[in-house]
């Protein structure tokens, strides 16, 4: 099976680089894509160095950004990553390990730089917490880290522009087996968590699925 990667970026010129190096360094190569959301700054430019498609997306919104990069994949499996991730170099290979009997295979994200406490704070929600979702059969997906056979995406493609990663896990729980798997670690910047990733995580995940539960307007990341 083939595995395409998927970045979706916007003016992220101070990390896109060494995040598609490390896509190129995988032991089993795959085919890199990057949507770019019309950066004003060098992301387009150097993504066309490393990636093998790179797009502009539609101007509307995140989950149409994830999905036209599915939609132009040619692989049967679709891997995200973040632009200042940092893919260990078997993440693909690992990918591929675990995908046979799932639909959707995901791991931690280990902060590769930053405070103390916001490394803590993201080893228990970054890590520890997706890994419980997991056992529990309530998987909490991270689109910073995270593999899709193609098909599943075909009939659930992403649908929101906050949540989108959480919404679709709770969706395709019910039609296949979506498992964390710890050897899928991914290195990722601090830099969005300053404040504690659990700050984050309750403020924009918790709290906006309760208003997306009560048909309420979520509120915008960051």
């Amino acid at each position: 099976m083939k595995v395409s990667v998927v970045v979706c970026a916007k003016n992220e010129e101070k990390f896109i680089e060494n995040c598609l190096k490390c896509l190129k360094n995988q032991t089993v190569k795959p085919e890199i894509i990057v949507v770019d959301g019309h950066s004003k700054d060098k992301t387009f430019s150097i993504a066309k160095k490393y990636a093998d498609k790179v797009v502009k997306d539609h101007k509307k919104g995140i989950a149409d950004a994830r999905n036209l990069g599915w939609k132009i994949a040619k692989g049967d499996i679709v891997a995200y990553c973040d632009a200042d991730c940092l893919p260990q170099k078997n993440w693909v290979k690992n990918i591929l390990k675990h995908m046979n009997d799932n639909i959707c295979v995901f791991g931690p994200i280990i902060p590769y730089e930053g405070l103390t406490r916001v490394k803590i704070s993201l080893k228990i929600w970054g890590d520890l917490f997706l890994e419980a979702s997991s056992i529990f059969k309530y998987p909490c997906i991270c689109a910073a880290n995270v593999a899709f056979k193609r098909s599943i995406l075909k009939k659930y493609p992403f649908r929101y522009n906050m949540l989108e990663d959480f919404d679709l896990g709770n969706r395709i729980r019910k039609v296949g087996k979506v498992k964390f798997y710890r050897d899928l670690y991914m290195p990722i910047s601090s830099r969005r968590f300053k404040k504690g990733f659990h700050r984050i995580a309750f403020k924009y995940y918790l709290l906006n699925y309760f208003r997306l539960k009560l048909g309420k307007k979520m509120k915008s990341y960051l």
